[in-house]
Formats: C-alpha cells, structure tokens, sequence
C-alpha cells in the first residue's frame, strides 16, 4: 500500500494518520520482539531474554500510562481523535488515500453510524456538500444507509439533508460513529476492564517466564564454568 501511495506523501503530516504507515510500523516492532524472545529461549541467550522481557515490561509501563492519561484527558482525546476522524471525512474519495476511504466505511458498518458527530459532519466533505454541483449534493455514503438491501443502491444516501427528519431517520444512521464508539465504552466497562486486566496478566506471566528461563540458564551455565575450574 505505501509502495502504491509513495506519490501522495508529500509530508511527514500525510504519514500520521495513514493506516499502511501503522501497520507496517507495528508489523515491524512486533517482529523485532518476538524474534528476540524465540531466539532467546531456542538458543538459550540471556542477553536477548533480558532484552526481550525488559521490551515486554516497558510497553506494559507504556500501556498503563496511556490508559491512566487517556482516562484523564479523555475529553482531549477525543478532541483529538474528532479531528482526525474530520481529516478522514475531508479526504473521502481523494484517489492518493484510498485506505481511509475503506476504513470509514468499514467503522460506518461495522458501528452502524454515520460521520463524527452525526450525518451532517458529512457537509464539509466536497462530494456531499449541499454546495457541490453533483448528484451526490447534501448526502452521505451508501455505508451510512440501515439495511443491506439499502447499502446495495449507490444512491440510497442521496439528497437526505433535504429530506425530513423522519424520512432521514427512516433511511440512514443519523449519529456519529464517535458518539457510538464513546457509549460504546462506556456500555461495556466491566468487559473491558476485564480483557484489558487479562491481556495485561498476560503480559506480567512473559516477563516472568523469560526471567525465570533467564535465570536458570545463568545458573547452569555458573554451574558448568565452576565443574571446569575444579
């Protein structure tokens, strides 16, 4: 993807928010840890099992911080993640980010809603805007649409600014996905918390393992060097 795009980044701003980017960055580092846990544990090699479990507890104090500082300022935040997500609807259909397009029509799906903050965030778009010279002026997306049946017709979002609220309420989602994803969260903090704990206790269980493998690799080998000296 970032091969077929290399032509749209024009600056470091075009690679913060760009899915290909991210993935290609945590495919990277989750390769670099666990290539060093599974050569550390096959070859037996403390320094890498040290590395490893030292990476491992330090995205553990990193994911503990983030969640402590989101939760905090989670109102900035979502600020943030608000113009971000603007950003995305602003470049909609741009032929240089075609990523973007996909992944605001999977959340749209996927959480059954329709722009930021509701289905008008979709007026700044060129495309939807009630100015714009096309057919498409004062709609939304196809994503947007309830039903499937809905979805298959490209022109199901035409034209539902200038319908009336029920005809609208009756055709697409008219909240925003941000608004969804929030009480989403908030709906489902014990399930959350929850996998959130576990996934952190699982984390805890590799440092110690490699500690401990570390530990008794050391041990053997001081055994190993003192049978030699006598």
């Amino acid at each position: 993807m970032m091969v077929e795009k290399k032509d749209a980044y024009q600056n470091l701003s075009d690679l913060s928010f760009d899915p290909a980017v991210l993935f290609v960055l945590l495919g990277a580092a989750l390769f670099l840890i666990t290539f060093l846990g599974c050569l550390g544990a096959l070859r037996e090699n403390t320094c890498m099992l040290c590395f490893y479990a030292s990476i491992v507890g330090f995205l553990l104090l990193v994911e503990v911080t983030c969640g402590v500082l989101g939760f905090y300022f989670r109102e900035t935040v979502q600020e943030g993640i608000g113009e971000k997500l603007k950003e995305a609807i602003d470049l909609y259909r741009d032929p240089s980010k075609p990523d973007l397009q996909l992944l605001i029509e999977t959340t749209q799906t996927e959480f059954k809603c329709c722009g930021i903050n509701s289905y008008e965030d979709w007026g700044s778009n060129i495309y939807f805007n009630c100015s714009s010279p096309g057919v498409e002026a004062c709609g939304v997306p196809r994503t947007c649409c309830k039903t499937e049946e809905d979805r298959v017709n490209s022109q199901c979002g035409y034209g539902v600014g200038r319908m009336d609220s029920f005809e609208r309420e009756e055709r697409i989602y008219t909240t925003g996905c941000l608004t969804t994803v929030v009480d989403w969260f908030k709906n489902n903090l014990i399930t959350i918390g929850i996998v959130s704990f576990s996934i952190l206790l699982l984390q805890l269980i590799t440092i110690w393992l490699a500690t401990t493998l570390r530990g008794q690799v050391s041990d053997i080998k001081r055994t190993f060097n003192a049978s030699n000296r006598r």
